[in-house]
Parts: structure tokens; C-alpha cells; sequence
């Protein structure tokens, strides 16, 4: 059996007689595992030879993937009106269809072009541009107020410290041959702390933090007092 003639009873199995039941038969007993050759035979065989359908069905139901199918490809005249045959277009005549609808999307009026929506993180920037437009002197404002971050805490600061200024009153101590004179600081550590106040204002921290810390040393009864000026100074740089 050549393959024109296999296809044909493929596409319509009224062509299936006598003749093509040989030819399946040959064709099964050579290629024992195809299952379109099974269905063909076994559809001859229902057509021609009832008997021999019947005693080879139980075998034929094997190498059905689907017997549901099978079913109705053997009964199908008697079923066919259940399964109404859907019209194949052409290759030619789909390829037209495609071609009018893509033709058809094409226009005589113009079409509205969408406005290209603009991101928040866009409009954002032309937003702060236009605000430094409209008022110059913003930037020098702000400039300003991170010239004068810590101010406040400064002036609070030297408020403070003047409200506790250190004030040494000299005593007068009779020197004795087993005890030792303390040193009098006299006014050092009353301009030293000043000299450290002019370091803050003028924003040097490093400068004031030594002396603070010369003077936490000096001055050990004062620790507390220089504790806090230090955390302070630390903080600002």
C-alpha cells in the first residue's frame, strides 16, 4: 500500500473495500505498534467483514489512546449528525481575512495621540526648578540656617555655663614642713573656660573640647560640670 492511497482512506473511509483490507492487514502485520493502521483496519473490517471485526475488537481497544474516539470513528454514520463538520477555509482565504482585518484598522481620521504621562519623580523636579525660580533668595535662606544649625544649642549652652562659672577663692594656708601647698590657679581657669566659649562661637570644637577636657583634669571636683560640656562638644563634632 503506498501512502496516497493510505491517506485517502485517512480523509474518507468509504473508500475501504476488499481490496484496501489486504493492504491494512499487510500493513499491521508490519508495523505491528501503529495505531492509525489498526483503526483503518479495524474500520474495513466493520464495513466488510462483521465477524472478524467483532473477534478482533477486544485487540484493536488496545491500541486506542482514546476508545471514546474509537467508538465514534467506527459508528460514525450513526453519530454524524451530532458532530456537524466544521468548514475548512483555505490557506488563500485566511491569509485575505488577515490582510482586510489589518487593513481595516487603518483610518481616515486622525487618531488621538495619548499625552505622555509625566512620572511624579519628573514632576517633582520641574515643581522644585520653578520654586527656585520664583524665589532666589530660598537657597541663600537656607544656607543660612545651616550656618546657624546649632545656635540654639550653643546659646543654650553658654547660658548655662555662665550661670555656673567657675569661681576659685584663694586660701590662705600656713605651710608646714609635712604638708604640701596646693597650687593657686588665680583666674587661668576662669579665662581658659572663656577662651574654650570663644572656640564654640566661632565654631571650633576640637580647640574647646581640649580645653574643656585640661579643665576636667585640673579641676576634679568640677568633673560633672565638664562632663556635661564634653558630650556636648563631642556631639557638635
Amino acid at each position: 500500500m503506498d501512502k496516497s492511497d493510505f491517506f485517502s482512506y485517512i480523509t474518507d473511509n468509504r473508500k475501504l473495500d476488499e481490496r484496501s483490507l489486504s493492504g491494512l492487514e499487510n500493513l499491521v502485520e508490519e508495523y505491528p505498534y501503529f495505531q492509525t493502521a489498526h483503526l483503518l483496519l479495524a474500520k474495513n473490517r466493520y464495513l466488510t467483514r462483521r465477524e472478524e471485526f467483532e473477534k478482533n475488537l477486544a485487540k484493536t481497544a488496545v491500541f486506542c489512546a482514546d476508545r471514546s474516539r474509537f467508538f465514534y470513528f467506527i459508528n460514525n454514520d450513526k453519530y454524524a449528525r451530532f458532530f456537524p463538520k466544521e468548514t475548512v477555509s483555505s490557506p488563500v482565504d485566511r491569509t485575505q481575512a488577515l490582510l482586510n482585518a489589518y487593513l481595516d484598522t487603518f483610518s481616515e481620521e486622525p487618531r488621538e495621540i495619548p499625552e505622555i504621562e509625566t512620572s511624579i519623580v519628573s514632576t517633582d523636579y520641574f515643581t522644585y526648578l520653578q520654586s527656585l525660580e520664583e524665589e532666589p533668595d530660598g537657597e541663600i535662606a537656607e544656607a543660612r540656617q545651616n550656618e546657624f544649625k546649632h545656635q540654639d544649642i550653643i546659646d543654650s549652652f553658654l547660658e548655662k555655663a555662665a550661670a555656673n562659672e567657675i569661681t576659685i577663692t584663694s586660701l590662705e594656708r600656713e605651710p608646714t614642713e609635712t604638708q604640701e601647698v596646693d597650687a593657686e590657679p588665680g583666674n587661668d581657669g576662669f579665662l581658659t573656660e572663656t577662651l574654650a566659649k570663644i572656640y564654640i562661637k566661632q565654631k571650633k570644637y576640637e580647640q574647646a573640647l581640649t580645653i574643656i577636657r585640661q579643665l576636667s583634669l585640673n579641676f576634679p571636683k568640677k568633673s560633672v560640670y565638664f562632663a556635661d560640656q564634653i558630650r556636648f562638644l563631642e556631639l557638635l563634632i
